[in-house]
């Protein structure tokens, strides 16, 4: 599974020959091998848009997101990842993608390639921005399929928590425990109401404090905070041309885009020149989990 992608932006690359780095009418390709030898290419929008400004930020809190890639091989993966608290709003997205995304904005580098690859080793398809409350009441959900933007709307998930009285410490905060079953995975939470937000990663929500970690009970996904500090920062939603749809026909698109590569070309790819591309690519068969499995 790990490969996946990574083979059919392989294919594609093979038009470009050997150059690593290249401009095609409005996408730059960033061609290269990672941390663990694996080929890889990055579609990067060049334009740059004016991005929406949504809030300020009051608190940003770090997340090292440790979880399962590959169920048969149970290959893990550790990122990074950033919530950021506003008045209103909060936002949470990978932490290499936004800067390899904002050195990339001055242009290609082998530093944004550095920060986009090191140890990565799955499908790139899978870097979302979730935030929190925007609009008023809802979650909104960004990604990217190829070189398609999606972007999709729920309401902010009512999840049922338990609230239990175990304690213990994270970076030196006292945090309480608590538990629910969210859209198929039964998970554990630690909160603080230290932090007197109901915010937490992903689409975690709705408890009297800050959330500081997160696992399900089967250890294939876990959120646990890295670091705290306050900042004077913007939260802003890139000005990008989405493609609207809901969370059934994102998740579709995912795994359309690891089962059926080709298909996936057929579909998300915006330039007519890319699409024209002759693709020599296998289906493979999914071994990767979705934090939502219902």
């Amino acid at each position: 599974m790990r490969r996946i992608l990574l083979r059919f932006m392989a294919a594609i690359l093979m038009a470009f020959s050997t150059v690593s780095i290249a401009a095609y009418a409005q996408q730059t390709v960033i061609a290269g091998n990672n941390s663990n030898g694996e080929e890889y290419s990055y579609f990067y929008d060049v334009e740059n848009k004016n991005p929406i400004l949504l809030d300020t930020v009051l608190l940003r809190i770090n997340y090292l997101k440790n979880f399962v890639v590959d169920t048969i091989e149970n290959t893990r993966v550790q990122e990074m990842s950033t919530l950021e608290l506003g008045r209103k709003i909060s936002k949470f997205y990978n932490r290499q993608y936004f800067m390899a995304d904002s050195l990339l904005q001055v242009g290609p580098s082998a530093e944004a390639v550095r920060l986009l690859y090191e140890n990565i080793s799955y499908p790139l398809t899978f870097f979302e921005t979730f935030y929190q409350n925007y609009p008023a009441g809802k979650l909104t959900v960004s990604g990217r399929i190829l070189t398609q933007y999606l972007l999709y709307e729920e309401d902010m998930p009512k999840i049922d928590w338990t609230l239990r009285d175990s304690t213990k410490e994270l970076l030196g905060i006292t945090c309480f425990q608590a538990v629910c079953s969210f859209r198929g995975r039964d998970y554990t939470a630690w909160y603080t109401p230290e932090i007197p937000s109901m915010s937490g990663p992903w689409k975690f929500s709705g408890l009297p404090g800050l959330i500081l970690e997160v696992y399900d009970s089967r250890n294939e996904y876990r959120f646990t905070a890295h670091s705290i500090y306050r900042t004077g920062c913007r939260i802003y939603m890139p000005d990008k041309d989405y493609l609207k749809t809901n969370r059934r026909k994102f998740e579709q698109a995912q795994r359309l885009l690891i089962e059926h590569p080709t298909a996936a070309n057929s579909l998300y790819m915006g330039n007519s020149a890319w699409k024209a591309l002759t693709l020599k690519v296998m289906n493979f068969i999914m071994r990767y989990n979705f934090l939502e499995t219902e």
